[in-house]
């Protein structure tokens, strides 16, 4: 190794450490770089620009001389788009907010960080499990830093639950179950007026792959296997049913005019919508859609709780979308990023962060703290139950999870073949 290999080589070591140092809370922030040599990165994401420069303003301020973030929104329809035709044309953002459905597809764009630099046991000990999709322990490698979570939560409606004689929202799936007829109207001729629940179909159930992962997820057993990719939904052990053909009889009943938990059918408005009308009991929902939600109706009264789990169950769980910072393989900066991203998720900006976006924070010292304010303080209960699964392909996923749940509702196929397609159709995704 020659001399300035050498040196090269001992200022990465101490930046990483340095860095390191930021992670776990041991030092606020350090200027590595001294005012002339100001690290300066772009960053992407479709975080609205009003909601999140609050945060960047304060950070910049407070680095002032070591580092500075330029924030660019993107429209979440094309993220995925303008971030591979950037990349393609030599001008990426130097960082660029990642959820863990982007993981795969992305992977030979991002500039991943070797557990030399940052260890697994660091990682574990700071972040929560849902985090661990960022690591990959195949190449020993952290695909991306997380920094936010945003819990799949139950929204349902105060004024509907007291017409019906409820006092308090569902805490299992059984409670749920029964209380759906209740909730759940129709007029003369059989028409769904007054819904209990959005579930049973895809085509205006928003969320609906993610509900129905939350209900496989639930029973302990996860979807795929994020170190071999094999698909794991159908391991059933001593059960009469895998977790993912239970899953899928239990979510297509709420569309089955058969059966008594019936509530939703296609001639109903999206889920969304017809919650924030004041028509629909219970909807599950991100916690990032709460804004939305008000913004819809402010008058409508509603509150927010954990999602329903399974009576009597050793797993509580929900669906998570996981944030990470991930630094672009592309950027002339990648090198010398790490301690500005360290510092930007640091304890003390990821609470901030946090706080200014109103979603939970993904370090576990933050959630240990808890939150003052009660729903803030729910997401972050949620958050630390929260769990997901790597997907190869986002809207292929989608039309897996759409056409089985279609076979079985529209009584084309039974619950099994309808899975054994869906299962082939997936692990193909994988190869």
């Amino acid at each position: 190794m020659t001399r300035f290999q050498i040196i090269v080589t001992s200022i990465l070591i101490a930046m990483a450490v340095i860095a390191i140092l930021m992670f776990v809370g041991v030092i606020p922030g350090f200027n590595i770089t001294g005012g002339e040599n100001e690290v300066k990165a772009v960053l992407w994401g479709t975080f609205s620009d009003e909601k999140i420069r609050p945060f960047i303003s304060k950070f910049n301020e407070e680095n002032l001389g070591s580092f500075s973030i330029t924030y660019a929104e993107k429209n979440p329809e094309t993220y995925k788009e303008e971030l591979v035709n950037a990349m393609a044309s030599g001008n990426p953002p130097d960082l660029w907010f990642i959820t863990q459905d982007m993981i795969l597809e992305f992977k030979d764009k991002i500039y991943s960080i070797p557990f030399q630099s940052f260890s697994e046991r660091t990682f574990k000990d700071t972040f929560i499990d849902s985090s661990y999709l960022f690591i990959d322990k195949n190449e020993s490698l952290i695909t991306a830093l997380p920094c936010l979570v945003d819990p799949l939560v139950l929204y349902w409606n105060r004024d509907l639950f007291s017409s019906a004689g409820i006092a308090r929202s569902p805490q299992s799936w059984d409670e749920f179950l029964s209380a759906v007829p209740k909730l759940t109207k129709f007029d003369q001729a059989g028409n769904i007026v007054q819904s209990g629940a959005a579930l049973g179909i895809f085509d205006n159930v928003k969320n609906a792959k993610e509900i129905l992962s939350m209900m496989v997820l639930q029973t302990g057993n996860s979807i795929v296997d994020p170190e071999t990719f094999k698909v794991i939904w159908k391991d059933q052990g001593d059960a009469p049913l895998s977790p993912i053909e239970s899953s899928l009889r239990f979510f297509t009943e709420f569309s089955d005019p058969k059966k008594v938990s019936y509530s939703w059918n296609r001639s109903i408005n999206n889920s969304t919508d017809y919650f924030s009308f004041g028509s629909l009991a219970m909807y599950f929902g991100f916690a990032g859609e709460m804004d939305d939600i008000k913004e819809k109706n402010p008058h409508i009264d509603f509150d927010i709780t954990e999602v329903p789990q399974i009576k009597g169950g050793n797993i509580k769980t929900t669906f998570g979308k996981v944030y990470g910072l991930a630094i672009s393989n592309g950027s002339p900066n990648k090198t010398i990023i790490f301690p500005l991203i360290s510092a930007l998720i640091s304890k003390n900006y990821n609470k901030i962060l946090a706080e200014t976006l109103f979603l939970a924070p993904a370090r576990r010292d933050v959630l240990f703290e808890g939150s003052n304010d009660s729903i803030m303080g729910l997401f972050y209960k949620a958050a630390i139950t929260a769990r997901s699964w790597l997907e190869p392909n986002p809207q292929l996923v989608y039309n897996i999870f759409e056409k089985m749940v279609k076979s079985v509702e529209t009584g084309k196929l039974k619950i099994s073949d309808a899975v054994i397609n869906a299962t082939k159709e997936l692990g193909a995704l994988y190869k």
